[in-house]
């Protein structure tokens, strides 16, 4: 086989890897997907128990309403049933979880009907008693189907992580060995090559037979018509008078061409060889735990790769939220920042749990706060959380101090910390993506600080910082007009 089918194949093999990973991620995301619909599921059926509650207190039936409330109760089922495809299905039927579907296919049903009850009701077929009996049952239905829905969406999205991610490391290995071995016959084909061209020759070795034995495709033709070349050129000047310098000439470019034609060598087994050594080294380890049978240390391994992906998951959802910061939101509503902080201890209780260092917040705010409580969530968590992480373990009283309060036309949020500070030189790199600055106790994506940065420009906010060995504050303005 030629070189240029050789690298034609590699191309292939790590198009259909690409190929296989990126849609091994894709249906990874689908399941989030599938919670994301349930949860606004939840959130319409919400949205029409009001509805029917002010049917309940003798207000008047606002049809309009109603119908729309059962319509967007209606969209999450059947955008559910609409994402599964025959893999899906497939995978579904074989856990026995394709029952999920059965629940989607009776949420339409059962919003048909609900609709049904409105259309009778508005053509006087129905009584205001029954309709709001009918409406009952309705609801009764969805929230019975929201419960069971989770459970089987949860366990096929397991069953996916559990079999795409191994196919996913399986066909990598492969990749590896084989391209390994391709990687090692056109380097060699090189090296042989250049170590030919660049020999002295003896008097009892023919070079054409030793071209002919070791080279062959692509090479041989090109040291052919280069040999070529030249025996014409000389043939052609052989009888004029710049004959000496014309030989010195041709002979130069041909050690030129050697030359190049050895770095392309030396280039080419190095851009091959690089990004595989990495993983040929952990394809060692595992093959030899296999021929082992060392049955905990693959499961360690396997725990490694399982820790590998959570960070690998983290690293996606912190680089979807960075997407997402750009994209507005129109349900804005009164944020309770109390309840806000008190979210927030509870997703943060792993670091605050045995941390000495004291969290403290202030909210003082003289009229309420209207905007999209999850860039809030995000912008204090990750100020705060960044406080917590890098506090200075050699100072006595360790402390975060948050700050939340309104000046005339102004929104502050003031968050302090005496920890370690952040290295002047690095000052102007915190809001860039992927940057660490204490490398031994750092943890997480490095996105943090571009999440905040993208939620307050997006609220034509400003954020700024001051830090030393003593601390850090971080100070954010936003304009009320935004927030009311």
């Amino acid at each position: 086989m030629n070189i240029s089918k050789k690298l034609m194949l590699i191309v292939l093999l790590t198009t259909v890897e690409v190929s296989i990973t990126v849609y091994s991620a894709f249906e990874i995301a689908k399941g989030a997907k599938f919670h994301h619909l349930n949860f606004l599921h939840l959130k319409y059926v919400n949205q029409l128990a009001k509805s029917v509650k002010n049917i309940k207190n003798d207000h008047p039936i606002d049809i309009n309403t109603i119908k729309s409330d059962i319509m967007l109760v209606r969209k999450q089922p059947l955008d559910c049933v609409n994402e599964i495809n025959f893999f899906n299905h497939a995978i579904m039927k074989a856990i026995n979880t394709d029952h999920a579907l059965t629940i989607c296919k009776s949420d339409i049903e059962i919003a048909d009907k609900a609709l049904l009850s409105l259309d009778q009701y508005k053509k006087s077929e129905l009584s205001r008693e029954a309709f709001l009996l009918n409406l009952n049952a309705s609801l009764d239905g969805f929230n019975a189907n929201s419960e069971m829905f989770e459970e089987p969406i949860r366990k096929t999205v397991s069953f996916i992580l559990m079999t795409l991610i191994p196919l996913v490391l399986i066909i990598s290995l492969f990749n590896i060995i084989f391209i390994s071995y391709l990687s090692r016959t056109i380097s060699s084909s090189i090296r042989n090559l250049t170590r030919l061209l660049l020999s002295k020759p003896e008097n009892n070795i023919n070079l054409d037979d030793e071209l002919e034995k070791k080279t062959t495709g692509e090479l041989k033709a090109l040291v052919i018509a280069a040999r070529q070349r030249v025996k014409n050129d000389i043939l052609n000047i052989e009888n004029s008078i710049e004959l000496k310098e014309i030989i010195n000439s041709q002979t130069a470019s041909l050690q030129q061409a050697n030359d190049e034609l050895a770095q392309f060598a030396y280039r080419a087994s190095h851009d091959l060889k690089s990004p595989l050594s990495g993983a040929k080294s952990l394809a060692h380890f595992v093959i030899e735990d296999i021929k082992a049978g060392d049955t905990e240390e693959a499961s360690q391994n396997a725990l490694v790769i399982y820790q590998q992906m959570e960070k690998l998951e983290s690293l996606v959802v912190d680089i979807l939220l960075l997407a997402k910061a750009e994209i507005g939101n129109e349900d804005r509503d009164v944020i309770d920042f109390n309840q806000l902080i008190i979210d927030m201890k509870e997703r943060l209780s792993w670091l605050m749990k045995d941390n000495p260092c004291m969290l403290d917040t202030t909210i003082n705010l003289s009229v309420p706060i209207r905007s999209e409580k999850a860039r809030f969530a995000q912008i204090i968590e990750n100020l705060i959380s960044n406080g917590l992480k890098y506090y200075d373990r050699n100072k006595d009283k360790s402390y975060v101090r948050c700050d939340i309060f309104n000046e005339q036309e102004t929104f502050f949020i003031i968050v302090t910390d005496n920890g370690m500070g952040i290295p002047q030189k690095h000052q102007s790199e915190v809001f860039d993506m992927f940057k660490r600055f204490h490398a031994q106790i750092s943890t997480g994506s490095g996105l943090g600080m571009a999440l905040v940065k993208k939620h307050i420009e997006y609220l034509n906010g400003e954020i700024s910082l001051q830090s030393s060995d003593e601390g850090t504050t971080f100070k954010i303005s936003i304009p009320m007009d935004k927030l009311t």
